[in-house]
């Protein structure tokens, strides 16, 4: 026990990495990314594998968040509520970007 690590200071680890966290505001999707993005959620389908863009809000500040980019296959989607990929849950509105494989017949059409 003599030489087990001591934290004088519980918690200032944890306060010191939440200060490093950059946080931005929520941009908005230009008409022609809304549409873009609409079309592939129409698409969109159980089993697809994908990669994402969202938007997550900061727990401490809703204004303000992080996005964040995510690989992998569809687990469920409601176009109305979200899509879950793998065990991550996203909010339709919080999606900025959907790329892969099955988009790029979109892609090249736009």
């Amino acid at each position: 026990k003599q030489f087990a690590p001591f934290a004088a200071l519980r918690g200032l680890d944890e306060t010191i990495r939440q200060q490093e966290i950059i946080y931005e505001p929520k941009r908005d999707l230009s008409e022609e990314k809304k549409n873009e993005l609409d079309m592939k959620l129409r698409i969109l389908a159980y089993g697809m594998k994908i990669q994402a863009t969202y938007f997550q809000k900061s727990w401490k500040d809703p204004s303000v968040g992080q996005y964040h980019t995510l690989s992998g296959t569809v687990e469920f989607f409601d176009p109305s509520v979200h899509l879950r990929i793998d065990d991550t849950e996203i909010q339709i509105q919080d999606i900025c970007d959907l790329t892969g494989d099955v988009f790029e017949t979109i892609e090249i059409s736009c």
